[in-house]
């Protein structure tokens, strides 16, 4: 008598995840640690320790937060740029951290936000020609045929 085996049955296919495509998970990334940084930003103006606590820290916060967002959320596109195919966990905080020392220097200093918006233009114009120098040597080498 011979008996028959059945074969195992397949596992049940776990339902797909959706996830974003990757440009719109950058910009969903660049703008949600601009918006951290903002509130951390908020939070310091408002929360300082400049004589007493819990003082907030004299003149309007928003030209400086405003400044600092937008230039944050350029670095975020920046950093995706530079680090997209390089496994790298830190990444983040290599923004949080100058941009919150900026943002607590300004508040605290009230410079032109003009200057801010200068300065913060070229450093990222030359964090951008560096990546996109670095990109460029580290890219593929395609020899010829």
């Amino acid at each position: 008598m011979e008996t028959r085996t059945s074969a195992p049955l397949p596992d049940p296919v776990a339902p797909a995840r959706w996830s974003p495509p990757a440009p719109l998970a950058a910009l969903g990334r660049a703008a949600g640690i601009a918006a951290l940084v903002t509130a951390i930003g908020y939070a310091t103006h408002r929360w300082a320790a400049t004589g007493m606590p819990l003082t907030p820290l004299p003149g309007p916060p928003w030209p400086y937060l405003t400044a600092w967002a937008a230039l944050t959320f350029l670095a975020g596109l920046l950093l995706q740029w530079a680090t997209a195919g390089v496994d790298y966990d830190g990444r983040w905080q290599l923004i949080v951290l100058p941009v919150y020392a900026g943002i607590r220097l300004s508040l605290a200093h009230h410079p032109d936000p003009a200057l801010l918006y200068a300065y913060g233009a070229a450093a990222l114009a030359a964090g951008a020609a560096g990546v996109a120098l670095w990109r460029r040597r580290r890219g593929p080498r395609r020899s010829g045929s």
